[in-house]
């Protein structure tokens, strides 16, 4: 049977859905009010608390101040507090120089720097094709004075900043200290390709493809490595993509197209949860030829979604250590006075989810620990204490390979 409901009773029942409506939507409405007032009133007092300490500093401070490292300071210290390990902060050298890295052409000297013990500046990496190369600065060699002043009087950073940056055509004056002997330089900056892969064919018919790092170049460079060899001749691959780790996914197409039929390998996840195809290939070439790729727990980012392509499309075999777990990709925005912020804006997310690598790393088919240095002569295969390298060469078992 049916019951009728009194106007006065539906009145009464709207009334009070429209009350308790109001107080939800009053309530969310008030806690994201006071959300933002309480961020608005942090936000003050963190800028009142920097305007007393720079006032007590420069009013008592026995030492002068530089404006310039105090906000480099600020903006860096900021991007630490929003738990991203791979957030930075760049200055408008330190961009330009990033910039140029990742298009695989460097304007410099042609050397990686790092601090040495004593605080000189060491030399940890020779580009080929540098003013450096071409001088015959090795690795290991210790800037010890730069523009006739020590390193340690000029003090690091800046003595580094003299080095590193600078226009093309112009010079830098240093000494570098090698075995007790000092020998002065003065050498000219300017432009030079960086090789980011090297490759040797072995004599048992495997090509060995060592990657220093990955850039827009790496593709082309591979090509005409791959170009150098007639149909027949290899046998099997190698990647040695040990202590190579770059954001440059960009790269990753352009490496593998030789490599893996056209596919796509994997997508950037954003924070909303949207996608946008990261790296594929196009399917122009492809090969079935054996291969191993050596990783250690150096291999990072691009490089790791390498390895796990390779294994996942062509049956690669991975040999080595867990890899970093560095499954995140950054975007960097660059401001008008040249400088810019770099944070993780998605995740990298493979075609076969079983293989996404953030944080946890990849874990190869075949764990081989070696913490020395790599083979630098590969030839040296069987002989070498390189064990990774051997193993990698072990695994490749096709008929005249040995």
């Amino acid at each position: 049977m049916n019951k009728k409901i009194s106007i006065g009773i539906t009145i009464s029942l709207v009334a009070i859905a429209c009350a308790l409506t109001f107080v939800v939507t009053m309530s969310f409405s008030l806690n994201m009010y006071n959300g933002k007032i309480a961020d608005v009133q942090q936000r003050e007092e963190m800028y009142t608390k920097m305007q007393e300490i720079d006032s007590y500093i420069k009013s008592y401070s026995i030492y002068d101040t530089d404006d310039t490292e105090t906000k480099i300071g600020v903006y860096s210290g900021y991007l630490k507090g929003i738990d991203d390990k791979y957030a930075k902060y760049y200055t408008t050298n330190e961009y330009y120089y990033k910039t140029q890295l990742e298009s695989g052409v460097l304007t410099g000297l042609g050397m990686e720097l790092g601090r040495e013990q004593g605080g000189y500046i060491s030399v940890t990496g020779v580009y080929e094709d540098s003013p450096a190369f071409e001088s015959g600065i090795i690795v290991g060699d210790v800037i010890t004075s730069v523009g006739g002043v020590s390193v340690l009087e000029l003090g690091y950073d800046a003595a580094l900043s003299q080095l590193k940056f600078g226009d093309e055509g112009t010079k830098q004056r240093f000494k570098v200290s090698r075995s007790g002997e000092e020998t002065e330089y003065n050498l000219g900056r300017r432009s030079f390709t960086i090789v980011s892969v090297q490759g040797l064919l072995l004599d048992n018919g495997i090509l060995y493809l060592n990657f220093n790092s990955l850039n827009a170049k790496t593709g082309e460079q591979i090509e005409e490595i791959l170009s150098r060899y007639n149909a027949g001749e290899i046998k099997g691959y190698i990647f040695d993509l040990r202590d190579c780790c770059s954001n440059v996914y960009s790269s990753v197409s352009g490496v593998l197209n030789s490599f893996i039929g056209g596919t796509r390998l994997a997508d950037m996840v954003y924070r909303n949860n949207s996608t946008k195809p990261l790296a594929e290939t196009d399917g122009n070439t492809f090969t079935n030829l054996p291969l191993s790729i050596i990783i250690n727990e150096r291999t990072g980012g691009a490089a790791e979604l390498m390895a796990v392509s390779l294994r996942d499309f062509n049956n690669a075999k991975l040999v080595g250590a867990q890899t970093m777990g560095y499954g995140t990709i950054q975007e960097a925005r660059a401001f008008s006075d040249g400088t810019a912020i770099e944070i993780s804006v998605a995740r990298v997310r493979t075609v076969n989810e079983l293989s996404n690598y953030n944080e946890n790393g990849i874990s190869p088919e075949f764990a081989v620990e070696y913490s020395g240095a790599p083979e630098e002569n590969p030839m040296n295969y069987a002989q070498t204490m390189d064990e990774q390298l051997k193993k990698a060469v072990e695994v490749i078992n096709i008929s005249g390979v040995e």
